[in-house]
């Protein structure tokens, strides 16, 4: 499993990106529908609209933080497949694991690429003005998906370098 994570501006772009339909490529008419199944909502509800306002009034609640959005990407292996109710674990997981498990959150799973995709998107800003850190994010995405790996028997994926022993540094990558 490969994680990334975004902090940023806009819930807008953030969510639209995620809930609508793509255009495969660019100055053609080739768009791919039903590329998106929400799989969780957590404390917010709703049509993208009444998502991105919901989300918004939050966020007002503490004005200082310039970027109230976490986005989280994802990605299994090509070839493997985990049915929605262990997707939805995986979502639940990564949110106790951020810290965010009482913020509003969506769970997105993306059927547009050849490999199965999750995008969960929170807000950082929680109903008691807490903000959820932000701090070591990559090394806490690299530790979750090797947790997952090893819960749910999928593809066991090197660590970025960085996070890894001297002995492992050394070893010759081969992912993606």
């Amino acid at each position: 499993m490969i994680g990334k994570i975004t902090i940023g501006k806009s819930f807008r772009g953030c969510i639209l990106y995620c809930l609508n339909d793509k255009i495969q490529r660019p100055n053609q008419e080739d768009i791919m529908k039903n590329r998106a199944e929400v799989l969780l909502f957590n404390k917010c509800y709703g049509n993208q609209k009444e998502l991105i306002q919901q989300l918004n009034e939050v966020r007002q609640l503490n004005t200082k933080l310039s970027k109230p959005v976490l986005h989280i990407t994802l990605s299994l292996a090509p070839g493997e497949k985990l049915a929605n109710n262990k997707l939805m674990e995986v979502c639940e997981s990564c949110a106790k694991d951020f810290g965010f498990e009482n913020n509003q959150y969506i769970a997105i799973n993306h059927k547009d690429t050849d490999h199965q995709h999750l995008h969960i998107v929170a807000n950082r800003i929680g109903f008691d003005k807490k903000t959820v850190s932000d701090s070591n994010n990559y090394k806490k995405i690299a530790n979750f998906c090797r947790k997952m790996e090893l819960q749910f028997g999928l593809k066991q994926v090197l660590s970025p370098k960085k996070f890894l022993s001297k002995e492992q540094q050394l070893l010759p990558r081969v992912d993606r």
